[in-house]
């Protein structure tokens, strides 16, 4: 098997910023207008994206060889095909770029994504292509945005199923560094690797949305909004575990413990591997607990979350005790608030 391209968060430099960026927004607007008219899908746009920038990137091997993982068929009602794309980007180009031998590789009759995604990336993992692929057959519900959602807007539509991919298509975006100093290539990158982390395994998948269910309550209660507001760290470290945490619900929920917990350790200027004063301590176990409460869990496993992150935990005994709790957890909660 080939090797699959390693991520970096910035898969473009100043100078590509600088001197191709304007280049890459104006190939943008006519795959952005075909989109606009409904004559290329969300898949086929964030695919062309991604197309525009890696060729404009490295022009003269942009593409590697034909990878040998599975991918889904494209399952679009008149895919457009690759030659079409083609097509579309090559007009876009100054006539230096037009007849690059790389691109010839995408002159084919077949669906745009399914051929464009049969074939390995420079500097880009193949999870990328599984999920632009799963997208395209339906597998992976994803939405498309032209926005970066709040971290609020991105627990909201895990907490329904869905994943957002990030595609900025503003000049003054393409030819920056955006939130947190990525470019918009990774950007998009970044989001639809998350998507294949999040979706590969159905029934990690769904453990993950009953978890941004309940989330989605404790994000709410008054207590975390003080937090939140009051703690430039905790809001940090608790909007990673709402909207850029993949992870089981065990792990999840000791991480939730653990920013928790910095926060009152924070509060109180204690070290980190102290304990908390008995008064503090039983504050801490109260708005645990509280936290606790959208999952229902019985007394036993209750118990085995209090010990959670602590040298009185019960190693595999209360593992399995609260992955059974949690399990349980997902089949019966039906808060109201929330999309079941």
């Amino acid at each position: 098997m080939l090797r699959a391209g390693r991520f970096r968060h910035r898969l473009l430099d100043d100078e590509f910023l600088k001197n191709q960026g304007p280049l890459a927004f104006q190939c943008l607007q006519s795959f952005l207008q075909l989109w606009r008219t409904g004559s290329l899908n969300d898949v086929e746009m964030a695919s062309a994206y991604i197309l525009t920038f890696a060729f404009l990137r490295r022009p003269k091997d942009f593409l590697g060889g034909v990878h040998n993982e599975i991918l889904d068929r494209d399952k679009s009602q008149n895919a457009v095909s690759s030659e079409k794309i083609l097509s579309v980007l090559q007009n876009s180009l100054p006539a230096s770029l037009r007849d690059s031998k790389s691109l010839q590789r995408l002159n084919s009759s077949a669906s745009f994504v399914e051929h464009f995604c049969s074939m390995s990336w420079r500097s880009i993992p193949l999870s990328v292509q599984q999920s632009l692929s799963a997208w395209s057959s339906g597998r992976y519900p994803l939405r498309l945005l032209t926005t970066v959602p709040t971290p609020e807007e991105v627990l909201e539509m895990q907490a329904q199923g869905l994943r957002c991919i990030s595609m900025l298509i503003q000049e003054n975006e393409i030819c920056h560094f955006v939130e947190e100093g990525r470019d918009v290539l990774g950007f998009i990158v970044h989001d639809l690797i998350h998507a294949d982390h999040f979706f590969a395994d159905p029934v990690k998948a769904q453990a993950q949305i009953h978890f941004c269910q309940k989330l989605l309550v404790v994000e709410k209660l008054p207590e975390i909004q003080k937090m939140l507001s009051g703690d430039i760290t905790f809001k940090g470290e608790f909007h990673y575990l709402m909207s850029d945490m993949n992870s089981v619900p065990l792990h999840l929920l000791k991480t939730l413990k653990a920013i928790l917990l910095g926060y009152f350790k924070r509060r109180e200027s204690a070290a980190m591997n102290t304990p908390l004063p008995p008064q503090v301590e039983t504050e801490f176990l109260k708005l645990f607990k509280a936290i606790l409460d959208p999952w229902c869990f019985p007394q036993a496993a209750l118990e085995a979350a209090y010990r959670l992150n602590t040298p009185l935990y019960k190693g595999l005994a209360d593992s399995e005790m609260l992955h059974l709790a949690l399990s349980r957890a997902e089949r019966n909660f039906s808060d109201e608030s929330t999309f079941v």
